[in-house]
């Protein structure tokens, strides 16, 4: 914890010496971080798509995050690179590679540990082992995590390690999203616990064994790292992932708003302040804090702010060429132009999960196109409505680059999960408990926000969770003139909607408990469904209105 400064009555020649004492017996750590890179090898736009140097400036990559790194490495001490999760899913790349990208581009920068976040598991435990794990040379950490019904993981993670830097120990302890069943495919036979408690577990063995400077470094959001950072005692800094959050100390470098100050000072409940920090997201930034220590392991001093990996920092010849050399696997598999865009589609986090999104309207508008099969004296299509959870959506589509061109490559950035685009019938009060659970957390970067087509919304993010849908619409299909319908909550919907929220992903289990019917299977895959439909429709259809 950054210790409280108390008031010295001393002589100024007493307090000089003492002073200088605290200098002389003070220790700095360096820590550089980074969180949810999804699988960006190479250089991006700076919306983290597919980068366009003729036409915009790039940012990110392995090959620039290496020379940066080694740059800090040359000119300080007591240097450790992290990562807090999810370095997979989100390019071609780990489509491909299946995650072998990852473990042989994080051994070649050398990180010192790194902790599992929900999306490690999206090709089950196997997937995660093969060809990751057993590549890896740094500690993979989770403390929350219980893999005894699980041997094949099970001794691959630990839940915390210590690292001896300059003759000083310093304790890392992980930890994972509680909520990786609902989010991954972690599989049955992974119990995911509560972070707070496995991590003070951890904690208390580490201060138990004499070390007293500890890091939690994980993959929960900013809201259960501040949590942390509050109630989890001797803990000196959180490093986070998942939420995406953007810390700045002064004037941002680049487009990103920041949620607060780099470091986020958290009041601890056990007296002091605890640093927060996180890096945004997809290898844009490089987190950068120095932490002075006292004798006693108490932080005096944090300090730092993420550094943007522009155009003015070189890339690595090495990695470069090395980025290259994979690359070339890629070019066949990726580069069909399937699509033509004339304008920007908007995939960012910041749109997609807080509102209406352009490219998520055109991937419901693609899959209600797809499913427009019939008409008879009833009704002039089966299905009308889609929802999408906006966390699906993973980058957006430059229409600067290749001139509008949309290929393979980037509907798999987009869209990389894979499944099925199914069926379900709901009756309204289904219907309405989806959207109320949307916006439950509305403002916290989480993935649950939905994109419709055929459905017009109107929230009242200043009611209390649970009561924040003000009006539900859906178009009509028994009808000769389509128009927007009241929902009615004994009235059975036909709703097409991805796979993953037919399972319960990102916490519909309403979905998935209560639909009355579930088709799969007959329809094109996902990035099947966008190939065929690439049109964009930019109408508004999700409002928030002024409370009343």
């Amino acid at each position: 914890m950054v210790a409280p400064r108390g008031t010295r009555r001393t002589l100024p020649l007493l307090c000089l010496l003492v002073v200088c004492l605290d200098r002389t017996l003070a220790w700095d750590l360096v820590l550089l971080h980074t969180n949810d890179v999804h699988a960006r090898m190479e250089p991006t736009s700076s919306e983290s798509g597919k980068c366009a140097p003729a036409k915009a400036p790039c940012f990110a990559g392995v090959a620039r995050r290496y020379w940066q790194v080694n740059e800090i490495r040359n000119r300080e001490k007591n240097v450790l690179l992290l990562d807090a999760g999810d370095q997979f899913q989100g390019s071609v790349w780990f489509n491909f590679y299946k995650g072998a990208e990852a473990a042989f581009f994080m051994n070649r920068l050398r990180y010192d540990a790194m902790a599992l976040g929900n999306h490690e598991f999206d090709n089950g435990v196997e997937g995660l082992v093969k060809p990751f794990l057993e590549d890896v040379r740094f500690p993979v950490l989770s403390a929350n995590l219980n893999a005894i019904l699980a041997p094949k993981i099970d001794g691959r993670f630990e839940p915390y390690k210590i690292l001896t830097v300059d003759g000083q120990e310093v304790g890392i302890v992980g930890y994972t999203s509680q909520e990786t069943p609902s989010l991954s495919q972690p599989g049955p036979n992974l119990v995911f616990g509560e972070e707070v408690a496995a991590v003070q577990l951890q904690v208390d063995k580490l201060l138990t064994l004499g070390v007293n400077k500890i890091i939690a470094l994980g993959h929960s959001g900013f809201t259960k790292d501040q949590e942390i950072a509050r109630k989890v005692r001797g803990l000196d800094v959180v490093i986070g992932g998942h939420t995406n959050t953007f810390l700045y100390t002064g004037t941002p470098p680049s487009t990103e708003v920041p949620a607060g100050d780099y470091p986020f000072l958290v009041q601890s409940d056990h007296g002091g302040t605890v640093p927060v920090v996180q890096a945004y997201a997809f290898g844009k930034y490089l987190g950068h804090l120095k932490l002075t220590f006292d004798q006693e392991g108490n932080v005096m001093e944090a300090k730092g702010n993420p550094i943007l990996l522009d155009s003015n920092v070189p890339e690595d010849a090495s990695v470069a060429a090395e980025v290259l050399t994979w690359r070339q696997n890629l070019t066949v598999y990726s580069s069909k132009t399937v699509g033509k865009t004339l304008v920007f589609l908007n995939g960012t986090f910041e749109e997609c999960r807080f509102r209406e999104c352009n490219l998520g309207n055109l991937i419901c508008d693609a899959m209600i196109h797809n499913n427009i099969k019939y008409a008879d004296e009833l009704q002039w299509n089966h299905v009308a409505a889609c929802i999408l959870n906006g966390g699906s959506v993973r980058t957006s589509i430059d229409e600067r680059s290749a001139d509008g061109d949309i290929t393979v490559e980037d509907l798999l950035a987009v869209m990389p999960f894979g499944g099925t685009f199914d069926l379900v019938q709901l009756s309204g009060a289904t219907l309405l408990s989806a959207f109320e659970h949307a916006v439950r957390r509305h403002g916290q970067s989480t993935g649950e926000f939905l994109q419709v087509s055929g459905i017009r919304v109107v929230y009242d993010l200043s009611r209390p969770p649970g009561a924040r849908v003000r009006s539900l619409r859906v178009l009509c299909t028994e009808c000769r003139v389509p128009r927007y319908e009241p929902v009615d909550r004994g009235a059975l919907y036909r709703v097409v909607l991805p796979s993953y929220l037919v399972a319960g992903g990102d916490g519909f289990s309403m979905i998935r408990d209560e639909n009355v019917k579930h088709d799969s299977g007959e329809w094109p895959g996902r990035r099947g469904v966008a190939v065929g439909y690439t049109s964009c429709s930019l109408e508004r259809i999700l409002c928030f209105s002024d409370p009343v």
